[in-house]
């Protein structure tokens, strides 16, 4: 999901108006700044299944919460006009380095040998509500921020290292890959940024907004536009390789396999590109607007739709293989491994469903003022780690969906969590980005 067009509060009483809607009530028409939930693109529930799914009982346990200081944290660092240069850290493992963490958006790390406790180790202020998800990548912390700068931060106490000043909110997540950061902005650009320095190197223009985030693949970005295309760009250069242009915005990020690009768009289709030269290889309709970005994996694509289906579609020839069918819409982004699927619906819950047929393993309650979800989920070891527009970032025990702890910060979180060695970061739209380990 992407930020501009999915979850974003903007004031206590459209929320209480909106709360009396569902967005299978909403859907026909596009969520924006007017409204208070925009949908994003880290955005992103009970259902039936088209296979009988029957949920396992799980013993309901109490959640630790913690709280982020609403005075000091523990490390604050005020951004500064100053810059210096980054010193990638060999050391520092678990990169991060795109939204949903690589380009098939299983958002899965391995980083973790002993389990998170939700404690606070720092917190970086920015001048804007931080929607954007981080790229963490050799020591450094790269995020985006309302405030219209993109910001790299040291990892080990969130010590700011530049910032760039690009032309609009930046609600797109960043990716980063040989030293070039790449990342949408609302100004209707593209930026190619200097990971070291900060220093922009190149724009591709679009025709609208830019909220969903690039995935990088063999040094090229493939990113969505709000005027409906997606874009190749060599990220050395800036070159375009090619465009393809669908029904609807995309505002979800890109998902990559094989030879393959997958898309998904507000037109209600899931389309399968040629990554050589962007043509068509397959599409598929559904009943509602897309805001999910697609997961592949095991020879299969996995995506939501706001027509209260989530769909698993064989990659090789589009066909449907199961549907599994919420009680609302989904709008947040699937991740997966070992078999599972893990998947949020607009009615507040988590769920947890085998890859292959479809069945739902367990579901987990969560909490939002608004109907909907508006944080994507990433995996940790054992842990599922998914924020909320109540504030918090929620850890839940991956094998059963049983809540270990949340952590709150000030405001309501539409940025998906990031996880290296360090912890999970994690922006809200109190402006903050936290470290929480």
């Amino acid at each position: 999901m992407t930020t501009n067009d999915f979850a974003r509060i903007v004031n206590a009483s459209i929320v209480t108006i909106l709360c009396g809607l569902s967005p299978s009530a909403a859907s026909g028409q596009s969520l924006n700044s007017n409204h208070a939930f925009a949908k994003s693109d880290s955005y992103i529930g009970e259902g039936s299944s088209v296979l009988i799914a029957q949920a396992k009982k799980t013993p309901p346990q109490a959640a630790v919460e913690v709280k982020a200081p609403v005075a000091t944290p523990v490390e604050v660092h005020k951004a500064q006009a100053t810059k210096s240069t980054v010193n990638f850290n060999e050391r520092f493992k678990g990169n991060w380095q795109m939204y949903l963490q690589n380009p098939s958006h299983s958002a899965l790390t391995g980083a973790f040998t002993v389990p998170l406790t939700g404690k606070l180790r720092w917190s970086f202020p920015a001048e804007g509500a931080v929607d954007s998800s981080a790229a963490v990548y050799k020591g450094a912390v790269y995020v985006g921020s309302d405030d219209g700068n993109l910001y790299a931060l040291d990892e080990r106490n969130g010590r700011m290292l530049w910032r760039a000043k690009l032309g609009d909110k930046v609600k797109s997540s960043p990716a980063i890959d040989n030293n070039v950061v790449v990342v949408g902005c609302e100004d209707k650009k593209i930026y190619g940024v200097d990971a070291r320095t900060g220093k922009i190197l190149w724009t591709v223009d679009t025709q609208d907004r830019v909220s969903s985030s690039p995935i990088v693949f063999d040094g090229v970005a493939y990113v969505g536009s709000w005027d409906g295309n997606v874009y190749a760009v060599d990220i050395q250069s800036g070159a375009l390789k090619w465009k393809f242009q669908g029904e609807g915005r995309i505002t979800s990020s890109p998902a990559h396999t094989g030879d393959s690009v997958i898309v998904t768009s507000h037109g209600g289709y899931i389309y399968a590109l040629s990554m050589r030269d962007g043509s068509l290889e397959w599409q598929l309709k559904t009943s509602g607007k897309i805001f999910s970005s697609p997961l592949v994996m095991d020879g299969m694509v996995y995506a939501g739709s706001w027509d209260k289906t989530f769909y698993a579609v064989d990659l090789a020839t589009g066909k449907t293989k199961w549907k599994f069918t919420g009680a609302e819409s989904f709008s947040i982004s699937p991740i997966g491994s070992g078999g599972k699927i893990y998947v949020g619906n607009d009615d507040l819950k988590m769920y947890c469903l085998d890859a292959h047929s479809g069945k739902m393993l367990w579901k987990t309650q969560l909490n939002s003022p608004v109907p909907l979800l508006s944080s994507s989920p990433a995996l940790g070891g054992n842990m599922l780690y998914v924020g909320s527009s109540d504030s918090y970032l929620y850890a839940l025990d991956s094998r059963n969906g049983g809540i270990k702890w949340k952590f709150k910060t000030q405001r309501p979180i539409v940025s998906s969590p990031s996880i290296s060695t360090s912890g999970v970061f994690i922006g809200s739209q109190d402006g903050n980005l936290y470290l929480v380990n």
